[in-house]
Parts: C-alpha cells; sequence; structure tokens
C-alpha cells in the first residue's frame, strides 16, 4: 500500500474511533446523571401534588370563612337589654 491509501484509512479510522468514544462517553454520562435527574423529577411532582392538595384546602376554608361572614352579616342584633 501506498502513503495515500494509508493516510486515509488513518483519518477514516480515526473518525470512526473519535465518534464511537464520544457515544460511550454519552451513554456513560447518562447512566451517572439519570438517577439524579430521576430524583428531582420525582421530588418536583411531589411538591407540586403537595401544592395542589394546600391550594385545595384554602379554597375550602375561604369557602367556609365567606359562608361564616354571610351568616354573621346577615343577623339581626339582639337586645339584651331594653
Amino acid at each position: 500500500m501506498d502513503e495515500k491509501t494509508l493516510f486515509y484509512i488513518g483519518i477514516i479510522l480515526g473518525f470512526m474511533a473519535g465518534v464511537l468514544l464520544t457515544l460511550i462517553v454519552i451513554k456513560v454520562k447518562s447512566l451517572f446523571s439519570s438517577g439524579e435527574i430521576r430524583k428531582l423529577k420525582q421530588e418536583k411532582r411531589s411538591l407540586e401534588k403537595r401544592i395542589q392538595e394546600k391550594d385545595t384546602y384554602i379554597d375550602e376554608m375561604m369557602g367556609h370563612a365567606e359562608k361564616l361572614a354571610h351568616d354573621v352579616s346577615t343577623r339581626r342584633p339582639h337586645n339584651t337589654r331594653p
């Protein structure tokens, strides 16, 4: 084989090795980071659920407070002393 052929074979093999190593590094990196990402997503879902439950509870309590305020405002004052 002449030098030109070996040069092109070297470039092609080098390019293929670079692509292969890049794919391996990406895969290994995703394996280590996916556990942490999964935990963060689960924690986010849990916090969103708790916020929704608290919002529902607050809405319910506001409804009770409005009902009590309406009841108090519609009552007539009693005359205890003439």
